[in-house]
């Protein structure tokens, strides 16, 4: 991908975005709608620039419980989908535990934490990493069977051990369908963060909406909702990141 072809693919969404933020202030203003039913742009972005320190303190501690529930479930899920894809007394015995688990209404299982850890972070790492499991386990047990079964003919007549096979062999070839899961999962978090704090926090964004809905600071709402896009795209885009700097025989 040249230079201007990057450009190009960074210019146009936000050219779109800008463009919609300026509809969005013209319709605004000339339909008189009261701000605390829908803020112009220019008035939360204005709360953010103000709010700078504490967006950015609340921001801070949200993303810092978004990436801790965001490992915890992500280790299992790689782990457990290798050894349902490698096992099939693995897959008849956890898959349907799996199933059960994350068939749960897992945000309404909130108040129940509550009750049994308290008003702690460990909720909502919990329900972060419930919620990151399933998608990283279905699409690391599909690149794990998908590897071409040469592969292993090619280990074995070198001699290599398990863990020469799985590093060399096995987790790279599966790596691709794990990031895919990894990216779909790290943005669904940020949302499960939010949605938590909300419920059960003394700070966090979730806990800035909390406050913004008692004065009806519709202006800070809308803050807290740019921040939390923020951040995360810039979850992605790390993860994005990360997946060029391991996989560097892929092309993207």
């Amino acid at each position: 991908m040249t230079g201007l072809s990057r450009l190009r693919r960074v210019a146009e969404p936000a050219l779109w975005f800008a463009g919609l933020l300026i509809l969005w202030q013209v319709g605004v203003r000339l339909s008189d709608v009261p701000i605390f039913v829908l803020p112009a742009p220019t008035d939360f972005l204005a709360v953010i620039v103000q709010e700078a320190d504490r967006l950015a303190y609340h921001g801070m501690i949200t993303t810092k419980l978004i990436l801790i529930g965001f490992v915890a479930g992500a280790v299992p899920g790689v782990i457990l989908a290798y050894l349902i894809a490698k096992s099939r007394l693995a897959e008849q015995i956890l898959y349907p535990i799996v199933i059960f688990i994350q068939g749960l209404p897992k945000v309404t299982l909130a108040p129940l934490m509550l009750v049994w850890f308290g008003f702690s972070d460990l909720p909502k790492v919990l329900l972060t990493a419930l919620i990151t499991f399933f998608p990283v386990l279905v699409d690391s047990v599909t690149g794990f069977r998908s590897i071409d079964p040469r592969q292993y003919y090619l280990s074995r007549s070198v001699g290599a051990s398990w863990w020469q096979t799985f590093r060399l062999f096995e987790l790279p070839s599966a790596a691709p369908s794990i990031f895919s899961g990894l990216q779909i999962t790290i943005v669904i978090a940020v949302t499960v963060v939010i949605v938590v704090e909300w419920l059960n926090s003394q700070n966090g964004l979730g806990y800035l909406v909390l406050r913004a809905m008692d004065s009806q600071n519709t202006p800070l709402i809308f803050a807290v909702l740019v921040i939390g896009s923020l951040i995360g795209v810039i979850l992605s885009f790390g993860m994005s990141l990360l997946e060029r700097i391991l996989l560097p025989w892929r092309r993207f």
